[in-house]
């Protein structure tokens, strides 16, 4: 069964992309029944009989051998296809298995609870995964078609407006460790005086002063791993212009944490369904965050924006995966039906 499937879809080849093939066999279609239509209503010894069927012998014969070399040629192209893009179709075919594991096991591990749950937060784990793959598969775009093309960039668009997100948020102070500014304590003044710019958000007052605090020290982890990180940097940069790359640099920074310690983010925003829901249905960026003190808004924004580019990657990623799902020997990984 296995073997005679892989065969169908191989054969599928020939017709991919199917859209030449029909092209030339309809205009092959119309143009011999005209030309019937027209001969059968000639007399045979007429010279215009003679001539109209030698038209219909060399459009037939010149039509068919079209045809048949646009087969040989998506054959061909297809299966060279099949040995370029050897790890991306790997990788995309084992996306819908890799959801429902990672599901299931965050629903047991209460650590990993903590960031967040459901598709959105799986995407979120998988993106050490999706993002190299993607970006190195667009080194072979001649063997992707169009569709998968604008599903990968979409992808990656919502990726780099993930990691500006968190960006954002984290700029002032990495920057503040690279110009040396390492005292945690002037790191925390620093961060309330750009927070009291602010304030005409909740009004004047001490007591607005106080509801609007958001530092990165609230969040140990990630102050920590910034600082290491920051630190890093310095050490090995030595060119004039080190501080101008700095914030170049943090997009690489934040790009490690979310693939290798994504666990530093919990408490500093969370990825789940619900969010992703709800920032889908809004359409004012204001309507994505409560009227709550500064703080909690900061982190209502940035757990409903990441959730939703979460939940983007995951419908492209599918749309990804039901086209691979039609690939010989991939399919076998890709048709695996999910938990959840």
């Amino acid at each position: 069964m296995l073997r005679l499937k892989n065969i169908i879809f191989s054969i599928g080849f020939l017709f991919r992309p199917v859209t030449p093939v029909a092209v030339s066999f309809a205009f092959l279609v119309l143009t011999c029944v005209l030309l019937v239509v027209i001969i059968i209503n000639l007399n045979e010894s007429t010279k215009a009989y003679q001539v109209l069927l030698s038209i219909l012998t060399g459009v037939t014969a010149s039509l068919l051998i079209a045809i048949m070399m646009e087969l040989y040629n998506n054959y061909r192209f297809n299966t060279k296809r099949q040995r370029e893009l050897r790890e991306y179709f790997r990788q995309v075919a084992s996306y819908k298995i890799n959801q429902s594991s990672i599901i299931e096991t965050n629903a047991k591990d209460e650590y990993d609870s903590v960031l967040g749950s459901g598709r959105s937060y799986a995407v979120f784990s998988q993106l050490k995964d999706i993002i190299p793959n993607l970006r190195e598969v667009l080194n072979h775009r001649d063997y992707l078609y169009r569709l998968e093309i604008e599903e990968i960039d979409d992808i990656l668009s919502d990726y780099e407006d993930l990691v500006k997100i968190i960006w954002i948020g984290v700029l002032s102070t990495y920057m503040g460790f690279i110009s040396g500014e390492t005292n945690e304590a002037a790191t925390h003044d620093d961060k309330l005086n750009a927070d009291h710019e602010h304030m005409d958000l909740e009004g004047d007052g001490a007591d607005a002063y106080e509801s609007i605090d958001e530092s990165i020290m609230d969040y140990p982890e990630l102050f920590n791993f910034l600082k290491k990180e920051a630190m890093h940097y310095v050490e090995k940069k030595y060119e004039p212009n080190f501080y101008d790359d700095g914030p170049k640099q943090l997009e690489s920074v934040i790009e490690k944490a979310i693939f290798y310690e994504r666990c530093i983010f919990n408490d500093y925003f969370e990825v789940t369904d619900a969010r992703c829901e709800f920032a889908k249905s809004m359409d004012d960026e204001e309507d994505l965050v409560s009227r709550a003190p500064l703080k909690n808004r900061k982190f209502e924004f940035r757990s409903n924006m990441i959730s939703h580019a979460c939940g983007n990657i995951d419908k492209a990623m599918r749309k990804l995966h039901r086209r691979v799902a039609k690939e010989p020997y991939f399919w076998v990984i890709a048709s695996c039906k999910e938990n959840n």
